[in-house]
């Protein structure tokens, strides 16, 4: 049965639910229906005149059997499981979080760690196992469901059965395994999503951010969702079919490690910057390059410029290396992105790329793990990414962007962008006069107008009053209270 198929059905099965009264007993939800009876409808819904109000019939119902359930279960005294959902370890956001809802003696955290099941099997592996021993290393509560020897998947019943509320950092949940997509939870589940970065991205058309950022399905389905910016609530509220009656601003969890005054000694620097041992860590300027992975044609949103200066980066890395640490930090899909617009062949040559970068004795390549510390203690970046434009204004640093003509932005990301230098990805003069100027010398003249632009839009604590994992905990801790 194709997808299209699959929600027709889901749509009658719901319709002849409301006409039986399976819906009416908050205390008892349906056995025989799931998320993606919801889902079916919100496709119906958008063709309908007045389907949003349908919708939202059917939604604060489908939301009524998860809250009813939570809130039973702690009036019992029993557990409240809560599963978080990670595929990576550089997009997860969500420490505080976690650890501030573990010590509560009311719940169980952990976290379940979901292999990539539309990239390549090496893919797959290398990520599922860098994520593991990242969280393994942390100290977290972490199932696995995935037999890299065999290359397959289980389900929840392999660790510990189904949660009461799971914590998504994705909303592309057709790139986990089947039984971990949205659309096959019961209904006594409740969902929040955290996203794993700052909405700044459209397309061309112009309509990427309403139809997959601010109106995707899987949006429609949260419990709760947590907007980085005023800007981007404003988006929900537009655009989604909910009208953004699910969402609240409270900031970007992740970026909450910015909010303490942090020193490094030189041993941790030297841990995550390469310099010369007879050299001291202060002297060298330190310097991130982080290329987006939309090198591909067909990319939806097209931001990379990779394929124009990948070399040259290497060429600056060695002409200035007694004057700069270099850590070469490239979007996570950049590995197979490259190999399937065939920049490079296979990932034999991505990999001996790679090595030429950490042959210099001035760089590293970083492209998993936790980059909060690369950020705290760098002194630039030079980047055509997307969310790093909202991460990297935290930490006060000049930034040059990469720009090629099809990039576009939302509300948010044109006033971000506006905030920064540019340069298009092929102008080596340009690239080369930013090193000089603004990070060997210091002349940063956009310093006043990022500071204005960070304290207008991306300053959650002076607006909520609380940093955004406190705001998030207390959110979800209201169940308690009915």
């Amino acid at each position: 049965m194709n997808t299209q198929d699959l929600y027709v059905k889901r749509a009658e099965e719901l319709m002849d639910g409301i006409d039986k009264g399976v819906f009416s007993d908050v205390a008892n939800p349906p056995q025989d229906y799931v998320y993606g009876h919801l889902t079916a409808l919100f496709y119906v819904a958008r063709a309908l005149e007045h389907g949003d109000k349908l919708y939202e019939q059917f939604y604060d119902r489908m939301i009524s059997f998860g809250r009813y359930h939570v809130k039973s279960k702690m009036e019992k005294g029993e557990k409240v499981k809560i599963a978080f959902l990670s595929i990576s370890a550089a997009e997860w956001a969500s420490d505080s979080i976690y650890r501030m809802l573990d010590r509560d003696e009311r719940l169980e955290c952990y976290v379940v760690v979901c292999p990539l099941m539309d990239r390549t099997r090496d893919s797959r592996r290398r990520t599922e196992e860098e994520t593991w021993s990242f969280f393994e290393q942390n100290g977290y509560d972490i199932r696995r469901i995935y037999d890299a020897k065999h290359d397959v998947c289980q389900g929840w019943e392999t660790v510990g059965g189904l949660p009461d509320i799971v914590i998504h950092s994705t909303p592309w949940y057709h790139s986990l395994p089947e039984p971990f997509w949205i659309d096959n939870f019961p209904l006594r589940i409740l969902n929040c999503y955290i996203p794993y970065g700052v909405y700044v991205a459209d397309n061309a058309e112009r309509d990427y951010a309403r139809k997959y950022v601010y109106n995707k399905e899987f949006v429609n389905l949260q419990w709760k969702l947590y907007a980085d910016s005023e800007l981007n609530l404003t988006g929900y509220q537009q655009y989604e079919l909910l009208h953004g009656k699910n969402v609240s601003y409270c900031g970007y969890v992740k970026m909450d490690f910015f909010q303490k005054n942090r020193s490094y000694t030189e041993d941790e620097l030297r841990n995550i910057w390469k310099f010369p041992r007879e050299s001291g860590c202060e002297k060298p300027k330190r310097l991130i390059i982080a290329p987006h992975h939309s090198l591909e044609e067909t990319a939806v949103v097209k931001y990379a410029t990779f394929e124009k200066n990948a070399w040259f980066w290497l060429y600056l890395a060695q002409k200035y290396q007694d004057q700069i640490s270099f850590i070469f930090k490239p979007h996570p899909n950049l590995r197979w992105k490259a190999c399937e617009s065939h920049f490079f062949h296979s990932p034999e040559e991505y990999e001996a790329y790679l090595r030429q970068w950490e042959a210099l004795p001035n760089a590293r390549v970083v492209e998993e793990g936790n980059y909060l510390d690369i950020f705290a203690t760098s002194d630039g970046m030079i980047m055509d990414s997307a969310s790093f434009l909202g991460e990297y204004m935290y930490v006060d640093k000049p930034l040059l962007f990469l720009t090629r003509e099809e990039q576009a932005f939302n509300a948010l990301g044109e006033r971000l962008v506006s905030s920064y230098y540019h340069a298009k990805g092929e102008d080596y003069t340009g690239i080369e006069q930013f090193i000089k100027h603004v990070i060997l010398k210091g002349e940063d003249n956009m310093a006043g107008r990022r500071r204005a632009t960070f304290g207008e839009i991306l300053d959650y604590t002076g607006k909520n009053g609380c940093p955004a994992a406190d705001f998030i905990v207390k959110d979800i801790l209201k169940l308690a209270e009915g």
